[in-house]
């Protein structure tokens, strides 16, 4: 098939933006010579750019469908001007087929989620068993792309990285310092293992004598003061971009935290991850670094822990289909039951290089 203008609806969030790359390269490989246009969330235009694959990047409208058809129909119309002649719609949203349907565009290839099959010229069934960056292969599989690549890395920018300078500057760390960066962050809360375990992890992480400087990514829903920061020589990072947040990734040492964008930020710039799964699964959402270029990039680097109920991976809906109510700070049974001693045990086997089991544990 040979396509002259391509449109991509990319997905919704940021993990899964970046597993979205295999896909994203092979498509990129297939028509070279093609006009590539995205669509993403505002919030994520500025790691889009640094993708380094597409040739115009467009908002994608947020909210609810029936609250925001003003929106679906203006970014509808942009597309519409771009004339592309397919559409591989990769968020899985309603909105997403919708407003690519509205475009007029003649081929669109999306999952059949969210009851929009009828908005798709090629619904794909999304295979329950298969991780997410082969989810995203399966669709430009049905456009006659399997290319075999390599993911480059991203093109960060000098003023990305001076963000990483100046912060390492502010704590008085050297060139030679490698953080561990905590990420409570989620995009939902039911998502995100405890504060205060992530507050007590932060605690037992910077207690003794020969300890590495600590990186909270302090943003919703964890909460800290300055003075706790202070308290416990803990870098607090509240308003780092995405590509500033990756650049300080590539300058640390380890990233712990859940299973959200930043772990597979972390893992696109080659540093190890302890990632903490509850409702979502390793098998499914796990960092993947199979399409990575760089050559010391190895599974065993990214660890999860889990305490694999046999209800997960779910459908989140929380908490009607839950097997026990929520806790206290309410997060699901298959968060709360991850405990901070069994944390703190495979993080000591990643810095010290002990034996690592592969899957899960709680």
């Amino acid at each position: 098939m040979s396509l002259a203008r391509i449109f991509v609806r990319l997905p919704n969030w940021v993990g899964d933006i970046m597993m979205a790359r295999p896909a994203l390269h092979a498509i990129r490989a297939h028509w070279p010579d093609a006009r590539l246009v995205g669509m993403s969330r505002a919030g994520h235009r500025s790691l889009v750019d640094r993708l380094g694959l597409f040739d115009d990047v467009l908002v994608a409208p947020e909210g609810h469908v029936l609250v925001q058809v003003p929106a679906v129909w203006s970014a509808a119309c942009r597309v519409r001007e771009h004339r592309p002649d397919a559409a591989i719609v990769m968020a899985t949203s309603f909105e997403a087929a919708l407003t690519t349907w509205l475009a007029g565009v003649g081929v669109r290839i999306g999952h059949d989620t969210d009851r929009r099959a009828t908005l798709l010229t090629g619904a794909v069934r999304l295979r329950a068993e298969d991780h997410r960056a082969d989810a995203f292969r399966d669709l430009a599989r049905v456009l006659g792309v399997d290319v075999a690549v390599t993911v480059p890395p991203l093109a960060l920018t000098m003023p990305d990285r001076a963000y990483a300078e100046r912060l390492f500057h502010t704590m008085s760390w050297t060139d030679k310092s490698r953080p561990i960066l905590l990420n409570p962050a989620a995009s939902k809360t039911p998502r995100a293992w405890s504060s205060d375990r992530f507050r007590v992890l932060a605690e037992q992480l910077t207690t003794g004598t020969d300890t590495q400087p600590l990186i909270m990514h302090a943003r919703t829903p964890f909460m800290a003061s300055a003075e706790w920061g202070r308290a416990h020589g803990i870098a607090l990072v509240d308003d780092a971009s995405l590509p500033e947040l990756a650049a300080l990734l590539e300058r640390c040492a380890l990233y712990i935290g859940n299973d959200s964008g930043p772990a597979h930020l972390a893992a696109a710039v080659g540093i190890p991850t302890v990632t903490i799964f509850g409702p979502s699964t390793p098998e499914r959402t796990g960092p993947d670094v199979r399409w990575l270029t760089t050559a010391s990039v190895t599974r065993d680097m990214h660890q999860a822990v889990s305490a694999s109920f046999a209800c997960s991976p779910c459908r989140e809906r929380f908490f009607d289909e839950c097997p026990a109510p929520p806790s206290v700070d309410g997060r699901p049974p298959c968060l709360d039951a991850v405990t901070v001693d069994t944390v703190i045990a495979r993080v000591d086997q990643m810095l010290t290089g002990g034996s690592v089991t592969s899957g899960t544990d709680c």
